[in-house]
């Protein structure tokens, strides 16, 4: 068994994390603050979490207590936009790593398999 997610998640997560970034209500605020680049530059970084995000979809265990790239992948998008809102940089990768735990944990705290 791979490690690595299936192409089609990778796709479908980046889908939803543009989807939490462009949704947010920092958006605006965050492509004018940005001061090392533009639009393909923020989606770029935050595709960079997509992987990562499809590993954990892909190959969670648990009873999913509810829609995951609702949940977690769009919350992650909005998180990391409000972050860059905030301070004008992009969120540091580590710091994002640790918040799409934080993130995962959250969802999966709720129990049960609700469908």
């Amino acid at each position: 068994m791979s490690n690595h997610p299936r192409v089609d998640t990778v796709a479908m997560t980046a889908a939803f994390l543009a989807i939490g970034l462009i949704e947010s209500a920092d958006y605006d605020l965050a492509l004018a603050k940005y001061r090392e680049g533009g639009q393909i530059e923020m989606v770029d970084a935050l595709t960079h979490y997509a992987p990562l995000i499809a590993t954990v979809f892909d190959h969670e265990t648990r009873d999913f207590p509810g829609v995951f790239h609702y949940e977690v992948t769009e919350a992650f998008g909005d998180w990391f936009i409000k972050s860059l809102a905030a301070t004008g940089e992009l969120p540091d990768s580590l710091v994002g790593i640790k918040k799409i735990g934080e993130f995962v944990e959250e969802f999966f705290s709720q129990g049960g398999n609700h469908g």
